[in-house]
């Protein structure tokens, strides 16, 4: 929410117009519900000024950003902390701990790093200046090949490389957005990432960079791409934006009769997709429909994409076009606007028939889609549109509208009129929401909701931001809960909407602060109030404890304390088909008990009570039994790995004799059991303590893969 909270009794405060002349801070809580606390500056700013040749600032290195810091142990030159670069914030950040440093008075006589922790978490690693000068593989023009499908509106991609020696072998690739990589798909399958990130040199040609992680899957035979798309460009489509009913029209003109065309109308909803209308019709015998995507190309010219295995079930009829077009004998500018008693937040629309105006044919408003329905076709399940009125040159409205698209006979003017269930409407009284001509959006005051009298939470489904809470202003512990309606994009009350009474919320951005806030709709709350029990069913993380983690890190089993004392708690397993925790005793009884893991922005775990409460006996808490095992410098050594780096390969001994070792491999910030790995269990290992009396700390996961028998000849130092 962009604020600032009591570390005690969080309460709120905002900053307006930071660092300028006129900052100033708003209490969101008048009264603050703790106490003062003695103001000690030093405390916030633990800073240590490192000067030169204490550091050194390594360039045009193999990392992302070209740069890092190394700063030496000052007792010994051959150990380092070693620090990347953020680009968008331009500080440097251990790599084990994350400690951020920042360089000052860069390249002057007087430079130096300022070190936001005094104390590392980490270790000293061995400098090993030339390990940042080894460039990753890299694959040049000609030896790849980006292969793109079209499902639908979505685009996949696939990166092919091949084999230097053999073009009919390659690895398959396959493009992750969020990350803007690709990955190989069948190495991922292992649990092993094997990535390759888009380049581009100086000549505008593109190259692929690879990941220093070698393939553990073999090669597959190239397969060329298979042409399921069909491309069809102009003369033989034709586009007709604007039509008499507002929804846009595509003719695909027949390959051997010009003549003859199949027509598409647009599909409600979707950006760029139209459906045959001639299959359509038939739908509910055949369950197939032809579906096209009309796109653009670079220079703004139409053209069709489809697939190559769908089959018209109907036939091409005669290009009419004249059928569609808007002509002046459309344009009626003879109605009037009306609505039901039944339906007060209706808006109806009255269209004069053109050869006899005693009698009209009723519209409906669809303000989800901005335009008009004929009420008696639609009885006749049959859609018959007519856009939002436009404008002509004069200043005058009016309606575009083709009597001829009617199955339904027009009514008597008079059974609107002269009847109770009636009202009629003035046209300065009706706003209408038109989505195309809408720039402002004008907004009443006292319908406004700023924070933090309301709160975003996740849905039932797990999904963040899915559910707003309102809470009531009178009394803070209740409040109104809203779910996300997609279509038309905003909040809607629940409990009104079962009532069949529809309130809802949209959601601004204020431009000036950047905080969001609401716009309520004009209609009152039907329902009542619930109590907000949000609060009760948070765990915080003091409150509980993972206690184990699944090869990606994700937690399998988590340990909840009964009380802050923490002499109690119950477990609880992950369950994937619920995507939630669950106890195992309770259910053994019959009792689905559980809770659901979030995270809040900041990054901090957090758990949701499920509605059930406990029935098992909680256990004691034993501390000694979740503590990491500690094992001695004389029960592990350490070895080079397969590439022949030093100290990357641990192996710890199962007793005195040594006879038997676990192996364990360098993973980013620790040693991982690759044997467990592979049967996705996570056992994990860390060494501790200074150079002269190192430890291994264990996680207290255990081993599900068997001993080795240990070989000395087979490491090396």
């Amino acid at each position: 929410m962009k604020l600032f909270r009591c570390l005690r009794c969080n309460s709120a405060v905002n900053i307006h117009n930071a660092s300028k002349e006129t900052e100033y801070i708003e209490l969101l809580h008048l009264n603050l519900g703790c106490e003062y606390r003695q103001f000690n500056r030093e405390k916030y700013f633990d800073i240590q000024e490192i000067k030169k040749p204490n550091y050194e600032i390594l360039e045009n290195c193999n990392t992302k950003s070209g740069k890092v810091l190394i700063v030496f142990n000052a007792n010994n030159r051959n150990e380092c902390h070693e620090f990347g670069f953020l680009k968008r914030e331009k500080t440097y950040y251990c790599l084990d701990c994350r400690a951020k440093a920042k360089v000052q008075n860069a390249s002057m006589e007087n430079e130096f790093v300022e070190f936001f922790k005094l104390d590392h978490e980490c270790e000293y690693r061995n400098y090993d200046r030339e390990k940042y000068f080894k460039f990753k593989n890299f694959v040049s023009p000609g030896n790849f090949e980006i292969q793109t499908e079209i499902f639908g509106e979505r685009e996949k991609k696939s990166l092919i490389i091949f084999d230097e020696n053999d073009r009919t072998k390659c690895y398959i690739y396959s493009f992750h957005l969020s990350k803007r990589i690709f990955k190989c798909i069948n190495c991922q399958k292992e649990n092993v990432w094997v990535s390759a990130k888009m380049e581009q040199n100086c000549d505008g040609e593109n190259y692929f960079i690879l990941s220093r992680n070698e393939h553990v899957c073999e090669m597959v035979k190239y397969e060329p791409q298979k042409m399921n798309d069909i491309i069809l460009c102009a003369p033989n489509i034709q586009v007709m934006e604007e039509t008499s009913n507002g929804i846009p029209k595509l003719f695909i003109f027949d390959s051997a009769d010009k003549s003859l065309c199949y027509i598409f109308s647009k599909f409600a909803g979707a950006k760029n997709r139209y459906v045959c209308l001639g299959c359509k019709k038939r739908f509910q015998k055949t369950k197939r429909i032809f579906t096209i995507y009309l796109c653009k190309d670079e220079n703004g010219e139409y053209f069709v994409q489809m697939k190559n295995n769908q089959k018209h079930v109907c036939q091409p009829k005669k290009y009419e076009p004249e059928k569609y077009a808007i002509t002046e004998i459309s344009k009626i500018d003879t109605y009037f606007f009306y609505r039901k008693n039944s339906l007060p937040n209706s808006i109806n629309v009255a269209i004069f028939d053109s050869n006899d105006s005693t009698f009209c044919y009723p519209f409906l408003y669809l303000k989800a889609f901005n335009n008009f329905r004929c009420s008696n076709c639609s009885k006749l399940k049959k859609n018959n549109f007519i856009p939002f009125p436009k404008i002509d040159e004069n200043g005058k409205e009016y309606f575009i509208h083709d009597s001829r698209k009617h199955i339904c006979k027009p009514i008597k003017i008079s059974s609107i009129r002269k009847t109770s269930k009636f009202i009629l409407l003035e046209r300065k009284d009706i706003a209408f929401e038109e989505k195309e001509n809408t720039n402002e959006v004008k907004i009443d005051e006292s319908k406004i909701v700023k924070l933090p009298n309301f709160e975003f939470r996740q849905s039932n489904r797990g999904k963040p931001g899915e559910k707003l809470v309102i809470f009531d202003t009178n009394d803070k512990s209740l409040c109104y809960e809203y779910y996300f309606v997609t279509r038309t994009k905003c909040f809607v009350c629940g409990k009104c909407e079962r009532k069949k009474h529809r309130v809802t919320a949209k959601v601004h951005l204020n431009n000036e602060t950047n905080e969001k806030f609401l716009e309520l709709s004009k209609n009152e709350h039907v329902c009542e109030p619930i109590k907000d029990e949000f609060a009760d069913k948070i765990i915080d993380a003091s409150n509980f404890i993972v206690t184990e983690r699944n090869v990606k890190g994700k937690p399998k089993k988590v340990i909840i304390f009964t009380s802050e004392k923490k002499e109690f708690y119950y477990e609880l397993t992950y369950c994937a088909i619920r995507n939630c925790f669950r106890c195992i005793s309770c259910s053994n009884c019959k009792k689905t008990v559980g809770a659901k893991l979030y995270k809040k922005e900041n990054g901090e775990e957090y758990l949701i009570s499920l509605k059930n409460k406990h029935i098992c006996t909680p256990k004691k808490y034993e501390k000694e039994k979740f503590q990491p095992k500690i094992i001695p410098k004389s029960m592990f050594e350490l070895y080079q790995n397969s590439k022949g780096e030093s100290n990357k390969k641990l192996i710890v001994f199962t007793s005195e004799k040594k006879n038997f070792v676990y192996e364990y491999s360098w993973d980013r910030s620790r040693f991982r059991c690759l044997q467990c790995s592979k049967q996705k269990k996570n056992v994990n290992a860390k060494i501790r303590g200074n150079e002269n009396e190192k430890f291994v700390e264990l996680s207290n996961v255990e081993h599900v893969c068997k001993q080795k028998k240990f070989v000395e000849t087979k490491y090396r130092k």
